[in-house]
């Protein structure tokens, strides 16, 4: 990424996922012999068994049947569990006993894939290996979906993650309103060790770089979350160096919230704002090497003075002839009418020699219209 840039010029545009065992049978007791002395017709039609066959007739047909006739536990006439008359596990209804005979793999069939495909070994069925789905990230729900050959589904989960977090593609992640990450410090989004930084005009989670800001850098990432490595020089060798993201000017640390990233067709990044860099043009304090500190002015709008570091950096020291700031060394500025010269810049305003930051016979003297940024009022040294 590269722009351009003139003295006091303002816009600055970077390239920038049943089984039942059963037990046996309980069918009762057999009844024991009857006894013909102990009938007795009951109420109506009956007999009182009484003690001897089991059989209560009760009121009306000679037989208290629970519902149907005997004494059949709940529903059909044997002591049998809860339905049937076997006490029949959990899920078959019966005691199924061993596996089922087989003579091929078809025979064992369930006509389920999840679970894997049943075998016939020895004769006997064996269940198959299932069919395994899982991502490897804990907050997902991993579902195998069945069909011939069988599929994973992963659903992410919001609460298997701790509160406060999301789930998403790297895990739980702290909840973001930027999707899917937020470029400004402090940056959300991006799991732990990761930054959320621009590739060509999306955003990505990727390890995060130690770059600080200022400093010089190379590649998408290797800036510190929060920052993004850009190409200060208008031309020439490149001159990368570390520039914050930001959407107002607090998070610039005294710089502008001011340039936008090209997105290569002609507009910039939607969303996307870069600082200007609080640098010192007099002591060459917050560029890194290769760079110098100019001042620039906003061309529209407030037309606020900034500072900010750029490249290339020329030869010219005070009194040297030039048409530009390029053509000028660090700490100098390019002034005047054609023939324009390099002079130094300085802060000690009405102050000479050193102890205005200007060499000896030199004054530092201010503008006309006095240059302020960031509190610091700036001129330049000359005779």
């Amino acid at each position: 990424m590269s722009f351009r840039r003139s003295l006091f010029l303002s816009s600055l545009l970077f390239t920038a996922c049943a089984q039942g065992g059963g037990t046996l049978v309980d069918a009762g007791s057999p009844p024991p012999p009857v006894d013909a002395s102990s009938m007795d017709s009951g109420d109506v039609m009956g007999f009182d068994a009484g003690d001897v066959m089991g059989f209560d007739a009760g009121d009306v047909m000679g037989v208290d049947a629970g519902d149907m006739g005997t004494d059949a536990g709940t529903t059909m006439g044997t002591d049998a569990g809860i339905m049937m008359g076997t006490d029949a596990g959990f899920d078959a209804g019966f005691d199924a006993g061993p596996p089922p005979g087989c003579t091929t793999a078809a025979d064992c069939s369930d006509g389920l894939n999840c679970n894997g495909a049943e075998r016939c070994i020895g004769g006997t069925c064996s269940a198959g290996t299932p069919f395994t789905c899982d991502d490897a990230i804990s907050c997902t729900r991993d579902t195998c979906v069945e069909g011939a050959s069988p599929t994973c589904s992963f659903t992410a989960d919001d609460a298997l993650c701790p509160s406060g977090q999301s789930c998403g593609a790297a895990g739980c992640t702290a909840m973001c309103s930027d999707s899917p990450c937020r470029l400004v410090s402090p940056q959300c989004g991006c799991p732990g060790g990761q930054g959320c930084y621009l590739s060509g005009t999306s955003r990505v989670c990727v390890t995060a770089g130690s770059s600080a800001v200022g400093a010089t850098c190379s590649g998408l990432s290797s800036c510190t979350p929060g920052a993004i490595c850009i190409n200060v020089a208008s031309s020439g060798t490149a001159a990368n160096m570390c520039s914050r993201f930001c959407n107002t000017d607090s998070d610039c640390g005294g710089g502008l919230c001011l340039h936008t990233l090209n997105d290569g067709a002609g507009g910039s990044i939607p969303g996307v704002t870069v600082c200007t860099s609080p640098c010192n043009p007099a002591t060459r304090a917050g560029c890194p090497a290769g760079t110098a500190c100019n001042i620039y002015q906003e061309s529209a709008g407030a037309m606020r003075l900034f500072t900010d570091c750029s490249a290339p950096v020329g030869t010219g020291t005070q009194f040297s002839t030039c048409t530009d700031p390029e053509d000028c060394a660090a700490g100098y500025g390019c002034f005047g009418t054609a023939p324009s010269e390099c002079l130094r810049w300085c802060t000690g305003i009405g102050l000479s020699g050193t102890a205005a930051g200007c060499a000896t016979g030199l004054t530092c003297y201010g503008f006309t219209t006095p240059i302020i940024v960031g509190g610091t009022q700036y001129g330049v040294c000359d005779l």
